[in-house]
């Protein structure tokens, strides 16, 4: 072995002899910080802390939010927790030297009740000044805390009592459908609110039970009418495939109604011996499958499709196929989709004898002047989203063909994305139609019809999703990579309004069917998010998983600024234990046409549901219905706003939003609990949470039973029974209280609901 070999053997057997060197100490390190056990006048603060190899102290600071904020606001301003209170009192906690984060738990007491607090956890070691931890904020409990509904709201009964045994069914029970809608329509002096939804049992004035009965309830001066609206068309017409409930769509003011006629083949029957038939006065052709408009103040019905329309066509009625695919909010336009040739100026390409080829499909636009083509000679049109492509004249109609982007205007057609090569997807348009956004290549694009251009309002791109816009199309909400944004076009400026916003929260959008939600004028936002948003903790306090806070970004008192708030986040700043949401478009059939209501017109008002109990009235562990409400609005009376129970907080089986008026007076849900005492108990009914709402019940006679119904005997002579006093024979008295209440844990049952990882669910929401 040379010199060489000898010197690097030497100097590796010193390497192996060499013990490893151990991780250098350093500052403490602070993982996470949150809060549990919150009552009136106190809390457990908690934390998780590295000491990182070093002896460590720690401690936590806490502070009133008014305290804070005056710190801020000095002149010069100091550091917001100047003059904090330390928890524990006087001193710091030792949390040893380890190199693993440790759990630590300080109690702060005494607190103000009903009152906001600033708190963080700070630890130190020799290594450097002390380390700052999270920021969060807790609000302590009411003294007294009392079940109230918000806003002077009453529960009032819009289901009928006698149901003949039957439930209302949630969004998309029926069939993988079923159509809930709510509105307020005004009569002479007055206005009021209506609702329609859906059964799997017939009851009421039906004249026909098909698989889906539909309701319409209107209240009334004493209570809510009930009008069963079902149509006596053949229950075996219907099924999961392809849209399996009669009613589609409700125009806004629930007085018009689309439904589907069911298959052209009763049962789906091989050769179809047993055909559909036609609803009489209709005008629907014989054996087709037909779609019908209803009047509802009438009753009437009529086809949307006629003989001469199907004479156009060679496909034959048992393989003749017709689906919705939009229309206008009034249903005075609907637009249909079929492949087959149904206008003169339209064509169908052939897919054997007598039918033609559904991946090449038509579009067709129905009003009272009848049928006309939208897509022309060239099949495969498709329309551009369930909702919001079509105007509120039904004169303009986006849709696709190829992977771009059309609009017809009129009797015109244009290619909207023409400027970019084709392939735009789009997004949303304002009511009429005159402006529109679509997004292609990560870049968003704002539509003017006016001058057929379209300008790239993000040159940047990284476009994720959009969320929705103004109906001026002035303002338009964006997600990308960094955040949420905002593009206004008084200002053609780009505003990051939630930093960190997650990026594949695809619920959110797109607009037609996700559960974002904005104010018409475009100032506020409601959407979801996992992302730690406003300092709110929101890991789940079972399993660590981020559960999805829903916020609203706006301006959060009048005259202020625009801020982002949590609605859903636990006002006690304790970590979530379920997810807030909102809904989306609920599936019916094939189509997604309707998104219920969540935000309130003007911003102010916003409902959803959590599996998370934001007030201590919430009992039961299961999804219930809340609303948040803005400071200043209705009787909300802190800032930024007041979360309050809409539903109960007791049902067993929670309850679940339907849907809202536009001014967010009437908050519609469902629930198995009896609120009200005409409603007996057993099923699932539809309730209104209305402001000013309630209606006066009778007080109901205590009933007797067997000797209880006897009168009263007279009262004894001597009001002082001698066998009461005290004597050789009668020792003294004793009277004894009532036997202590033994009290009984209750295990709730949780019904599975749909969206929430289990099975189905009466009250629950996809």
């Amino acid at each position: 072995m040379g010199r060489l070999g000898k010197v690097l053997l030497v100097a590796g057997a010193m390497m192996l002899a060499i013990p490893a060197l151990a991780p250098a100490a350093g500052p403490p390190q602070i993982k996470a910080a949150w809060v549990t056990e919150v009552t009136a006048t106190g809390a457990k603060l908690r934390a998780e802390i590295n000491p990182n190899g070093l002896p460590t102290t720690y401690r936590f600071e806490y502070i009133s939010d008014a305290a804070y904020r005056a710190n801020l606001e000095a002149v010069p301003p100091r550091q917001g927790f100047a003059g904090a209170a330390q928890a524990p009192p006087g001193k710091e906690a030792g949390v040893g030297s380890g190199t693993t984060f440790l759990a630590v738990v300080q109690q702060a007491a005494p607190l103000l009740p009903a009152t906001a607090y600033h708190y963080r956890p700070m630890a130190t070691n020799a290594a450097g000044p002390p380390i700052t931890g999270p920021e969060h904020v807790l609000t302590t409990q009411e003294t007294s805390p009392v079940f109230h509904l918000p806003d002077s709201r009453g529960w009032e009964l819009v289901s009928p009592v006698d149901k003949s045994g039957g439930a209302i069914a949630a969004p998309e029970a029926l069939f993988g459908g079923g159509d809930i809608q709510a509105a307020v329509v005004a009569f002479p002096g007055v206005t009021t609110p209506l609702l329609t939804y859906g059964s799997a049992t017939s009851f009421g004035n039906a004249v026909g039970a098909p698989p889906a009965s539909q309701y319409t309830s209107t209240r009334i001066g004493s209570g809510w009418s009930t009008a069963n609206v079902s149509t006596p068309l053949d229950s075996a017409a219907y099924g999961d495939d392809p849209d399996g409930v009669p009613y589609q769509l409700f125009s806004s003011d629930l007085s018009r109604a689309l439904l589907f006629g069911g298959l052209a083949c009763r049962g789906n029957l091989a050769g179809c011996p047993a055909p559909n038939q036609p609803l009489p006065g209709t005008g629907a052709p014989a054996g087709y499958m037909a779609y019908y408009l209803r009047e509802n103040a009438t009753g009437s019905l009529s086809s949307l499709l006629s003989a001469a329309d199907v004479g156009h066509s060679s496909v034959s009625p048992q393989a003749f196929e017709v689906a919705f695919a939009g229309a206008s909010s009034d249903l005075s336009h609907v637009v249909l989709s079929s492949c087959a040739k149904l206008t003169a100026d339209a064509s169908e390409v052939p897919s054997g004898p007598q039918r033609c080829d559904p991946n090449a499909p038509n579009l067709y636009e129905w009003s009272p002047a009848g049928l006309k083509s939208v897509n022309g000679a060239t099949p495969g049109a498709q329309i551009a989203a369930p909702n919001g492509a079509v105007s509120v004249d039904g004169s303009r109609v986006f849709w696709t063909r190829g992977g771009n982007l059309y609009l017809r205007d009129g009797v015109e057609t244009d290619q909207v994305d023409v400027a970019q090569g084709g392939g735009g997807t789009f997004q949303t348009a304002t009511p009429d139609g005159s402006f529109a956004f679509f997004t292609k290549g990560e870049h968003l694009y704002r539509y003017a019809v006016a001058t057929k251009t379209a300008v790239d309002i993000t040159p940047a791109g990284g476009v994720v999703g959009v969320l929705g816009a103004s109906s001026d199309a002035g303002s338009v909400y964006f997600q990308d990579a960094t955040g949420l944004e905002s593009w206004r076009s008084n200002t053609n400026t780009i505003t990051t309004i939630a930093p960190g916003a997650d990026a594949t929260l695809a619920s959110d959008y797109p607009p037609a069917t996700g559960t974002s939600r904005i104010s018409s004028d475009g100032t506020h936002l409601a959407f979801l998010s996992k992302a730690e948003l406003t300092g709110y903790d929101n890991a789940d306090a079972g399993t660590g998983q981020l559960d999805s806070e829903l916020y609203l970004y706006g301006p959060p008192a009048v005259g202020g600024p625009a801020a982002l708030v949590c609605a859903s986040c636990n006002p006690t700043g304790e970590r979530a234990e379920g997810s807030s949401t909102i809904p989306v478009a609920p599936a019916n059939g094939s189509s997604r046409a309707y998104r219920p209501r969540s935000l309130s017109g003007d911003g102010t008002r916003l409902f959803f549901d959590s599996e998370d109990s934001l007030v201590v009235q919430d009992t039961n562990s299961h999804p219930d219905v809340y609303e948040w409400e803005l400071n200043g609005a209705g009787d909300c009376r802190r800032s930024p706003g007041c979360v309050n129970l809409i539903s109960s907080g007791r049902a067993t089986e929670g309850a679940s939003l339907l849907d809202a008026t536009a001014d967010g007076s009437d908050v519609f849900f469902i629930t198995s609990e009896s609120l009200v005492d005409a409603d007996p108990p057993g099923s699932v009914d539809a309730y209104d949470a209305r402001v000013n709402g309630g209606f006066v019940e009778a007080l109901k006679p205590i009933p007797c039973i067997g000797d209880a119904c006897q009168g009263l005997p007279s009262e004894p002579d001597d009001p002082t029974p001698g066998t009461l006093v005290s004597g050789p024979t009668n020792p003294p008295v004793r009277f004894f209280g009532p036997k202590p209440k033994k009290h009984r844990r209750h295990r709730h049952r949780k019904i599975d609901r749909p969206g929430h990882g289990k099975g189905k669910n009466p009250t629950g929401r996809r």
